[in-house]
């Protein structure tokens, strides 16, 4: 069972629904609480709150999965609704400005200096990127333009983090799926890219043979901007894209940037079959159920 505590009170007893979710297109964790009251009942437990508490969440086994600090609470008759997030909330309230230039971890570093924060694991696709930046952009969005859209930006344990999706992948039973729905497409497929330098020639290009032969040719034209164009074209590449939407019982397992895989007759027979990176998640607890609503991408 999960433990909810803000600013050291067991909130549980009085917890009427919870509910924590995170999209790739976020960097911070959002976790939203309602809280039960009774002023007239003596037994009914008596919670303090405040914006900026110290929110935690633990899972059955006492691991941490959640720390933030609320805020926003509304109050209500009934109780109060307070919104918390975790400390990726400081890459999207933070704006920069000026020149940023490097590879994504070059980049990554130079935020992180700047917005006084350590700089922990950075995976990046080694490609060199200047970005200028005055006013109204947030470090989050110069953090994607610098990674690019696969991967996880956050923070942790206090420090600046960006990983490639991944890790061990999450079965989805077929026996604790609850509904799925999936779509597939090709409207985002680049099947070729070629690289020019600032001279117009062709630095480099390449391409998914067996995609131009089975769809026709989608082509991307890219001006390089540093590093390997070989990579930069590379990079480039997208295929046909399969996404779900699937509502399982609870697992926390299940996290954003994450993988799952699924098999089985019931789940192929709705398209779903193979390894999907978690591009978002929601983990709700509500009328003593818990479930995970996941959205997926291949």
């Amino acid at each position: 069972m999960m433990k909810l505590y803000i600013k050291d009170q067991m909130v549980l007893p009085a917890l009427g629904r919870a509910a924590l979710g995170k999209t790739r297109s976020d960097a911070a964790a959002q976790l939203t609480a309602s809280i039960l009251s009774a002023p007239a009942d003596t037994y009914f437990p008596k919670l303090s709150l405040a914006a900026g508490d110290p929110v935690r969440l633990l899972d059955g086994g006492g691991r941490e999965r959640f720390l933030g600090s609320v805020h926003e609470i509304r109050r209500t008759e009934g109780g109060a609704v307070l919104t918390a997030y975790d400390r990726g909330v400081y890459l999207t309230r933070n704006e920069l400005y000026g020149v940023f230039q490097g590879t994504g971890a070059q980049i990554a570093a130079q935020a992180a200096e700047r917005l006084g924060l350590p700089l922990g694991e950075v995976e990046d696709d080694g490609l060199w990127r200047r970005i200028v930046t005055r006013a109204g952009r947030s470090a989050f969005s110069i953090l994607r333009e610098a990674v690019g859209e696969g991967r996880e930006i956050a923070v942790e344990n206090g420090a600046l983090v960006i990983r490639r999706n991944g890790g061990e992948p999450v079965p989805l039973a077929p026996e604790r799926v609850l509904s799925v729905s999936s779509q597939a497409g090709i409207g985002e497929m680049v099947n070729r890219c070629v690289v020019t330098g600032r001279n117009g020639r062709t630095a480099a290009s390449a391409e998914r043979a067996g995609d131009r032969r089975a769809y026709g040719q989608f082509q991307k034209v890219l001006l390089q901007s540093g590093g390997s164009p070989a990579d930069q074209a590379q990079e480039a590449l997208r295929g046909r894209t399969m996404t779900a939407r699937a509502e399982v019982l609870g697992d926390l397992a299940l996290r954003c940037g994450g993988r799952a895989s699924a098999s089985g007759a019931l789940l192929s027979g709705w398209g779903l079959e193979g390894i999907y990176t978690v591009t978002a998640v929601e983990h709700l607890w509500e009328n003593g159920l818990f479930t995970t609503s996941v959205s997926l991408e291949q």
